[in-house]
């Protein structure tokens, strides 16, 4: 498995703090809800990056996200570029009906 670039002095995006105040659990199914997937395409840096600005506006928390996916010959039909990782975080939500 690929070392992460995470831990490289080298990397241009410094990754900002985790927020001091906890977030609300999730449960992990919603009444009348459905599954919407997210997915994260792109470098292992920016990917992670972009977790931990979504944990800082509260949107969801940094551990929900799947770990890296190095699709090589499976039954994935993405296209990737080469140096490119795929994470994927699972949510449940509902639209208001207008009455």
């Amino acid at each position: 498995m690929p070392t992460s670039p995470l831990s490289s002095p080298s990397s241009h995006l410094p990754l900002p703090p985790p927020s001091s105040s906890p977030l609300t659990p999730f449960p992990l199914r919603y009444s009348g809800r459905a599954p919407i997937r997210h997915l994260l395409i792109g470098s292992p840096t920016l990917v992670q990056h972009t977790i931990h600005q979504l944990h800082n506006l509260r949107y969801a928390e940094a551990g929900l996200w799947s770990p890296e996916i190095f699709p090589s010959g499976s039954e994935l039909r993405l296209t990737l570029n080469p140096g490119e990782v795929l994470r994927i975080l699972l949510r449940y939500g509902a639209i208001a009906q207008a009455e």
